[in-house]
């Protein structure tokens, strides 16, 4: 057996060897998401605008606030493995309140093929934040995932339902409520 015939199996298996995570890599269909948290900052035009109105904003357990920052754990979440286009799914919440008045948010949940974050109110789950993809920033490194630069702004019909149970007119579609940056853990699924 001459020396190339007995190196051509050789190099065939350490080609098969070196192509199988490439295969595998390939059938990946989605991330399963889990653990870490949005962190949400108010724009100060935000903050000014809900001073100047009276209204508070305070966390709902187990979200917590740092300033201008307001944090929503991650509970699960699956995305596309490519696009990450999915549901992230949050705990916790925000209340907005003044006198006698108050409006809870909870279960937050980003629809990142929508661009849109829905929040369950009362009985109902409703869009209250549209969410800006344009300048995100996706930064993977092992398990974790991060994404970074997501503009958040007050939906049309969450700014109908802020001025009516508020009595203002202030709340308007479009407003800069801040940005968001998700961290969390993304593990491959088939």
């Amino acid at each position: 057996m001459s020396r190339l015939s007995r190196m051509v199996p050789l190099v065939l298996c350490a080609l098969l060897v070196l192509a199988a995570p490439a295969a595998a890599k390939s059938k990946q269909r989605s991330l399963k998401l889990s653990r870490g948290a949005t962190t949400l900052t108010l724009d100060k035009g935000a903050i000014d605008a809900l001073t100047s109105l009276g209204i508070a904003a305070a966390p709902l357990a187990p979200a917590t606030a740092d300033g201008a920052d307001l944090r929503f754990p991650l509970t699960t979440g699956r995305v596309d493995a490519k696009t990450l286009a999915g549901k992230i799914r949050h705990t916790g919440g925000l209340a907005l309140s003044r006198d006698a008045t108050r409006v809870e948010l909870r279960n937050f949940v980003i629809n990142t093929k929508r661009a849109v974050l829905t929040a369950r109110a009362g009985d109902a789950r409703v869009a209250i934040l549209d969410l800006d993809l344009s300048d995100a920033k996706v930064a993977r490194k092992g398990k974790r995932l991060t994404v970074s630069r997501v503009g958040a702004t007050l939906t049309e019909g969450a700014a109908e339902a802020l001025n009516g149970a508020f009595a203002t007119a202030a709340f308007k579609p479009g407003l800069l409520l801040g940005t968001a940056v998700v961290k969390t853990r993304a593990t491959p699924r088939r």
